[in-house]
């Protein structure tokens, strides 16, 4: 008799009918009905009384019931036991981010410098408000965004409630991007002003609130005639490579992470600068591998 005929009879007698047991156990009524005929064969006993109502328990039946339930349920708990230990053994790191290709690149080199033999890591990008959100109910570690001097007031309010801290990495001024072929890919640099004559192209936000924005001049983004959402970068990238709509962001496009067909010009007049960084819950310090990715995103944003 096997640990397997053992539960489907423990499971029998639970449910008290051999079609609800087999319901139960997501295997078919003559399946089980099977392994019991064999159990009672090799055992020469009956296990169960059938009737139109169901099955009961004959004497052998309790007598049996009795040896295998403790059986089961040393099984059971020496499976719980070590599926605990390898979930405790297992390293994890989630990490939850504002749209940036530098970040991917961060996260593709913390991946080659991984040594630990069961880990479980996320990269998840998503809009600022999310961000702050996943890192505060802990559904992620850490949290890569920025502030600028129009946002620094409202986000540190909100990181505050939270019980969340924003470490700074890099202060970077704005940039815009653009397709290589824009009118404007050959200037050293623009003005705000020279932007509004163009479709400006920007990430959506389930927050109307403008300081939870991801790009550096969205807060006159109702000064363009033409304002395009999107929802990731791969669309956005596609757009500006085929269209004249521009944006902006911190001109960080690391090769192989980025778009070839783009470009960032600085923008001359930015009145905010991007000051990049992560979030983390206040007071608890950095894991070990939580160290370890901040240290190449550092890295990454050291050398632009």
């Amino acid at each position: 008799m096997t640990l397997l005929q053992m539960s489907y009879i423990i499971e029998v007698e639970r449910c008290g009918s051999i079609n609800r047991a087999a319901q139960s156990l997501f295997i078919s009524q003559s399946a089980l009905s099977t392994a019991i005929a064999e159990v009672e064969k090799e055992l020469g006993i009956t296990v169960f009384h059938r009737t139109n109502r169901g099955v009961s328990l004959t004497d052998d039946g309790r007598s049996l019931i009795a040896m295998i339930t403790p059986i089961v349920e040393a099984s059971r708990k020496i499976n719980r036991y070590y599926s605990e230990q390898n979930a405790e053994d297992r390293v994890r790191l989630s990490i939850s981010s504002q749209r940036y290709p530098f970040c991917a690149q961060a996260f593709v080199e913390f991946l080659h410098l991984i040594e630990e033999p069961r880990v479980d890591v996320s990269l998840k990008e998503t809009e600022m408000s999310s961000v702050i959100s996943e890192v505060s109910t802990r559904q992620s570690d850490l949290g890569i965004m920025f502030v600028s001097n129009m946002t620094e007031h409202f986000i540190r309010r909100i990181l505050d409630e939270k019980h969340l801290e924003f470490f700074e990495l890099s202060t970077i001024k704005p940039q815009v991007y653009m397709s290589k072929e824009h009118p404007l890919a050959k200037e050293r640099s623009v003005r705000v002003e020279q932007l509004f004559e163009y479709p400006y192209v920007m990430f959506t936000q389930s927050e109307s609130n403008m300081n939870y924005a991801e790009e550096a001049i969205a807060g006159k983004a109702s000064d363009f005639a033409r304002v395009v959402y999107v929802n990731d970068r791969a669309t956005i990238y596609n757009i500006m490579a085929h269209t004249e709509c521009i944006s902006t962001g911190s001109g960080v496009l690391p090769v192989g992470y980025g778009d070839d067909r783009l470009i960032s010009v600085p923008l001359e007049d930015a009145e905010n600068e991007m000051r990049i960084g992560y979030i983390h819950l206040r007071g608890l310090p950095l894991t070990e591998l939580e160290q370890q990715f901040v240290d190449i995103l550092r890295r990454i944003l050291d050398s632009v």
